[in-house]
């Protein structure tokens, strides 16, 4: 008697990845679960890295259970995705992420730790900013405004000083430049417009405190 269905089973067991018993950040209600400790713990070191940031800088507290899910694939070339509305973020292993980043992107100057825990910033200011109300449905350049702060805020100030320098923007910009248009077509730029945006606020954290109570608006009516 052939048993071809029970050896599909363990060929495709096999070919699982091999989940850890999810690792919670201390101090908070995030979990993790990975293959490796070792990403277990970068990642709880950028949890903590956006815990004391948002606090600082008018952002509300990851509120619900948050888990945190360390792939091998992610659809669309995407590095990180974090799910609307299911409290769920993955994120590639740091070495696949390697192999996707734009070598000339925006971040492409930072150490892969860097970035790896800048994006999972990044992550869960989207998570953050889940809640705030949208007139338009959804609010993206303001969502992707907010996250591409606290993912540069996140980084040392070295690392700030040249993500300023490589964009090349030593000008005003004007908030109509923050659209969703723009961060479709170049989201490495938005972040660097962004970026210089903020900064030219006379206080930035307020600044985004005022986008997270629906003072200040970045997106338009889309018809």
């Amino acid at each position: 008697m052939q048993h071809s269905g029970f050896w599909v089973l363990v060929l495709a067991w096999l070919a699982a990845p091999v989940w850890s018993t999810p690792t919670s950040c201390e101090g908070t209600n995030i979990s993790v679960s990975t293959r490796s400790e070792a990403f277990a713990t970068l990642t709880c070191d950028a949890v903590d890295k956006a815990t004391v940031l948002f606090a600082r800088c008018n952002m509300p507290p990851i509120a619900s259970p948050m888990k945190i899910e360390i792939v091998r694939d992610l659809k669309d070339d995407c590095v990180a995705l974090y799910h609307c509305g299911e409290d769920w973020i993955e994120i590639l292993e740091p070495p696949m992420m390697a192999s996707r980043r734009n070598p000339d992107g925006a971040f492409s100057f930072l150490g892969l730790d860097d970035y790896y825990q800048s994006v999972i910033v990044h992550e869960l200011a989207h998570a953050a900013f889940d809640d705030v109300l949208c007139p338009f449905g959804a609010c993206i350049a303001s969502s992707e405004y907010v996250a591409y702060a606290m993912q540069i805020m996140s980084l040392p100030p070295d690392a700030q000083m040249e993500f300023v320098k490589t964009s090349g923007l030593g000008r005003q910009v004007a908030r109509d430049e923050l659209s969703a248009v723009m961060l479709f077509m170049a989201p490495g730029r938005f972040a660097q417009k962004a970026w210089a945006h903020l900064s030219q606020q006379p206080n930035p954290c307020a600044y985004i405190g005022q986008i997270m109570d629906g003072t200040v608006l970045l997106d338009r009516e889309r018809f």
